[in-house]
């Protein structure tokens, strides 16, 4: 039944790129604003046949050019996050290498970065402002790994530059907004330290047996806590701005633990907003 869910998830999924990707594609292409929303639509399937439930805080700032900056612990951090909202993230170079992380990518409208290559950091930079003053929020995990998720690790500053690009000599506020990403939930049950592997992504996994435990464990809830927007400055500075929204994302996980152990908290199903 579990293969039978991820088949009919997979074939709905590819049949909504197929029929809808060279509409989003061409959309892109005449900058138009036409299908925005698309990918939003197929992040939810995903959510769908993954059984990933999403609990959202928070709403999206409605500023006109926004950096998201979360904390990374999974690959389903992009269709936790893309389930809520349209926007545009910056991915490894690596995952252009297979056919389907090309077609996922040209869809959301997102933008590579070879990690190896730091020369190359400032026109990532330049093409991520682009973006963002076009009105794309763009999306970056700033830990530049992901981690098991019982903790935030350090941010950094390398790609911060890009959102202090896209507000200068331009009106209207530019801004970064913090949020926090937890699995809170498997099968029903409270996440434990020892369930982790099952979610979270790092170091020498392997997708496929990733994919297999995770289908086999149950229902998983994602937190996903948009925080309060923080205003850039035409003069603000990379590591300031890493650090000052580190500091915002521990206080987002602060708040969420907390939460969590008052019993306010309620699952919902993907797509649905909390009141």
């Amino acid at each position: 039944m579990i293969w039978l869910r991820l088949f009919l998830g997979l074939v709905a999924a590819g049949l909504f790129l197929l029929v809808f990707g060279p509409v989003r594609l061409l959309a892109k292409y005449r900058g138009w604003r036409f299908g925005r929303n698309l990918p939003v639509v197929f992040h939810r399937l995903l959510c769908a046949t993954l059984r990933l439930r999403i609990r959202r805080f928070g709403r999206p700032s409605s500023a006109s050019r926004r950096l998201i900056v979360a904390n990374h612990v999974s690959w389903l951090d992009i269709p936790a996050l893309g389930a809520c909202e349209p926007m545009a993230f910056l991915a490894k170079k690596e995952v252009g290498d297979r056919l389907l992380g090309r077609i996922v990518v040209a869809l959301q409208g997102g933008l590579y970065v070879d990690r190896l290559r730091k020369r190359a950091i400032p026109q990532v930079n330049a093409e991520m402002a682009l973006r963002i003053r076009a009105g794309d929020p763009v999306l970056l995990f700033a830990e530049a790994t992901s981690g098991d998720g019982n903790r935030v690790l350090k941010f950094r500053s390398s790609h911060f530059e890009a959102i202090r690009q896209a507000g200068a000599g331009v009106d209207g506020p530019a801004v970064i907004q913090p949020v926090f990403l937890r699995y809170c939930r498997i099968a029903g049950l409270p996440v434990a330290r020892v369930d982790r592997p099952v979610f979270a992504w790092y170091g020498d996994m392997t997708f496929w047996p990733h994919l297999r435990g995770l289908l086999r464990a149950g229902a998983i809830v994602c937190e996903v806590h948009y925080g309060d927007p923080l205003p850039v400055e035409a003069d603000s500075a990379g590591k300031p701005l890493a650090e000052a929204t580190e500091r915002a994302v521990r206080d987002l996980a602060g708040q969420a633990r907390a939460a969590d152990l008052d019993g306010s908290t309620s699952a919902i199903p993907a797509g649905r907003e909390t009141g």
